[in-house]
């Protein structure tokens, strides 16, 4: 027996027999079969026949607790190590889907682990699949560029390392080389001039980051926002108090870079629109 919670050694030789404890609601019994089916999946034949649990591991990775979180990402890790290539595109891209999340959860150890199981992850799809899997890396692009920036050195080393490898699988060179060469300042210019189609995308995926726990991701937030407003397609002035009223809650952030930034940003955008329309914009602190 592993522990009070009556889970046997032999439940790890036939995989099905897990799929209760790893539904259970206890985060301890989740955690400790997780923590077996970890050591267990070292083992490429035994990491192939925990295939049939990848419903249940892929739905721990949603889990409130962060060691359930963790060991999930470990075993996940371990079982796409071994996977047959022919057969790992449905798991990769079932898999790249639930760890995008991950990339702004709480837990640094979380972000690194699913940054770089994700890399791993797309490099496993086979040609055949890759036009789904390029969705994907699309929507990974700016979480891993304003993780660049993260607190965390590991975090901001993986994620430099997985913007490199999606920007290759993407087939665009200049982003490519801006990655590896961690020019995060030209970063975000790279990604709205080759895609000016998706430039509203990258707007909505921004503004959570105006909430962020650290100050450097919201420094970059408010400037990513302030540069995508440029690349706008709609400059009018409606747009433009869309912007506005996304950054108005940054004017009253507790970091001064903060604040000071969104006003720059504020008095740069209202400017520009002066400039174009030849009449002047109301600033919202004025209204």
């Amino acid at each position: 027996m592993l522990a009070k919670n009556h889970i046997y050694e032999e439940d790890f030789g036939n995989p099905v027999h897990l799929q209760s404890y790893l539904r259970h609601p206890s985060p301890e019994v989740r955690f400790l079969v997780l923590k077996g089916l970890c050591t267990v999946s070292e083992s490429p034949e035994k990491a192939r026949e925990i295939q049939v649990l990848l419903p249940d591991i892929l739905e721990a990775l949603q889990d409130t607790n962060t060691d359930v979180v963790l060991k999930a990402l470990l075993v996940l890790r371990n079982v796409m190590a071994h996977v047959e290539r022919r057969k790992a595109s449905g798991p990769a891209l079932q898999l790249a889907e639930k760890l995008l999340p991950l990339f702004d959860h709480e837990s640094s150890q979380v972000r690194e682990h699913s940054i770089c199981l994700f890399q791993t992850v797309v490099e496993a799809v086979l040609r055949q699949r890759k036009k789904e899997m390029k969705r994907r890396v699309h929507r990974s692009l700016l979480p891993l560029y304003f993780h660049m920036r993260d607190q965390s050195e590991s975090v901001a080393k993986a994620s430099g390392e997985a913007l490199a490898m999606a920007a290759k699988f993407l087939r665009c060179k200049e982003l490519k080389r801006l990655a590896q060469t961690e020019q995060t300042w030209r970063i975000g210019e790279c990604l709205l001039q080759q895609d000016r189609g998706r430039v509203e995308e990258y707007l909505q995926q921004s503004q959570p980051y105006l909430q962020a726990t650290q100050t450097l991701l919201r420094l970059e937030a408010v400037r990513f926002i302030g540069l995508a407003a440029r690349y706008c397609e709609d400059q009018s002035e409606e747009k433009l108090n869309e912007i506005l009223s996304v950054l108005q809650p940054s004017y009253k952030d507790p970091e001064p870079m903060v604040r000071s930034l969104a006003f720059q940003t504020t008095l740069i955008l209202a400017s520009r629109h002066n400039a174009m329309s030849g009449r002047r914009f109301p600033l919202p602190w004025c209204r």
